[in-house]
């Protein structure tokens, strides 16, 4: 009698021992794979809310906050631009706070994510933009290529210009600013073969009066249609009385009568992609797998586009409106491809 009580005792022992272990088991797979109930991020500017480049990365930040993708409350804040040193200081501190979740840099910090990074394994590391480089599993590449869109910018100024002398005043000759200068003159040449192109690189990424200067210059050489991608110089182009295009954002309303047009850089579609995957690394604890070779995000996809404000207005023509139409389409449909071009253009 004692024996066959041991052995029930046993058995039930065992019984309960494995219920206790399978409910563990049970429990910690629901948690894992529950989606995470907000994300912290922190942005690191590359100049400033007064650059469109990074203003556009803070409005896509904004949307996903009212559109909470995956369910997620979105909460971010923005960091001052630096560079060197200083950012490996400030980044580290940012890190070392344990108050964000992934640190998003609009500039090229590689070199200080590549130091910083293996201290904060459990934090993902974005860049976005040329002049980076992968540094390890938790670091990811978004580009923001806006050159179908600049592509678009071409025709219009191909057609546009009465001089057929087009122009681009850049910041630096980088990745993903050379790719859309490269772009537009395919474009324009593709309307007008004929068609040159004058150029200038301020050397700055963000500097009103030497862009200024150089539009004024670009003018005097016969310019009519100017391309300013290194701050909103609308000012000079009005002075001028020549038509220039933006780079972006839509800016039409600051020139109603000068912006035709201009590039819209939309960073959601690569926004929400990091999000997913820092999602997974959250939820499923999926190890992190940043890309080596940058991901971007073309206009069929979402992440370019141009803006049509001014250009839907009486100053274009009607034919012009449609060509620029078509273009889209094309391109959007995949029946016009628009290379990746990055060497250093010159002027013609």
């Amino acid at each position: 009698m004692k024996i066959l009580l041991i052995k029930r005792l046993i058995i039930w022992t065992i019984s309960l021992v494995c219920s206790i272990y399978i409910t563990a088991i049970s429990a910690t797979a629901v948690f894992a794979g529950e989606n995470p109930s907000e994300v912290r991020i922190a942005l690191m500017y590359s100049v400033g809310p007064e650059a469109s480049w990074d203003t556009t990365v803070k409005e896509s930040l904004i949307r996903l906050q009212s559109e909470k993708p995956g369910g997620m409350e979105i909460k971010f804040k923005a960091f001052d631009a630096v560079y060197g040193d200083e950012a490996e200081k400030v980044m580290n501190l940012v890190a070392k706070s344990g108050k964000h979740d992934i640190i998003l840099s609009a500039s090229a910090h590689s070199d200080q994510i590549k130091n910083l990074q293996g201290k904060y394994p459990e934090i993902m590391w974005v860049s976005l933009g040329s002049g980076n480089y992968n540094t390890g599993k938790n670091h990811y590449l978004v580009y923001g290529r806006a050159h179908q869109a600049a592509y678009i910018l071409g025709v219009l100024a191909g057609k546009m210009s009465k001089s057929g002398v087009i122009g681009v005043v850049g910041s630096f000759p980088a990745n993903d600013v050379n790719d859309q200068i490269n772009a537009y003159r395919a474009g324009a040449q593709s309307v007008n073969e004929n068609a040159k192109m004058k150029l200038t690189f301020i050397e700055s990424w963000y500097d009103p009066p030497k862009a200024t200067e150089s539009t004024l210059a670009q003018a005097a050489a016969g310019a009519d249609v100017v391309y300013q991608m290194a701050g909103e110089i609308f000012k000079a182009c009005e002075d001028a009385k020549i038509f220039c295009f933006s780079k972006y954002r839509d800016y039409s309303s600051m020139s109603p009568s000068t912006v035709l047009s201009g590039t819209v850089l939309n960073w959601d579609p690569g926004l929400k992609w990091i999000l997913d995957e820092w999602r997974k690394y959250k939820a499923n604890d999926t190890p992190y797998n940043g890309n080596t070779d940058p991901r971007w995000f073309s206009m069929a996809d979402g992440g370019s586009d141009i803006f049509s404000t001014t250009l839907m207005s009486e100053i274009v023509p009607d034919d012009v409106k449609a060509k620029i139409q078509a273009t889209k389409a094309a391109i959007i449909a995949g029946e016009l491809v628009v290379p990746v071009v990055m060497d250093t253009p010159t002027s013609d």
